[in-house]
C-alpha cells in the first residue's frame, strides 16, 4: 500500500514538474509571438513607406517624360 502511494507521488511530483516546463514554454511562445507580431508591424509599415516613395519617384519620371520632345 504504501509503495503504491509512494509511486502515485512519484507520479504526481512527474505530473507537476511536466506542467511547470508547459507553462513556462507557453510564456516563452506567447513573449516570441509577441515580439515577432511587432516586428511584423515596423516591417509593414516601412513597406508602406517604401511603396509611397516608389510611387512618388514613378510619377516625377513621368512628369519628365511627359516634358521630353517627341
Amino acid at each position: 500500500m504504501i509503495d503504491d502511494l509512494d509511486a502515485l507521488a512519484a507520479k504526481l511530483r512527474e505530473i507537476a514538474g511536466r506542467m511547470r516546463t508547459l507553462r513556462e514554454e507557453n510564456q516563452s511562445l506567447r513573449e516570441d509571438g509577441q515580439a515577432l507580431h511587432a516586428q511584423l508591424a515596423a516591417a509593414q509599415r516601412e513597406l508602406a513607406i517604401e511603396r509611397a516613395r516608389n510611387e512618388a519617384a514613378v510619377a516625377r519620371i513621368d512628369a519628365l517624360l511627359a516634358r521630353l520632345p517627341v
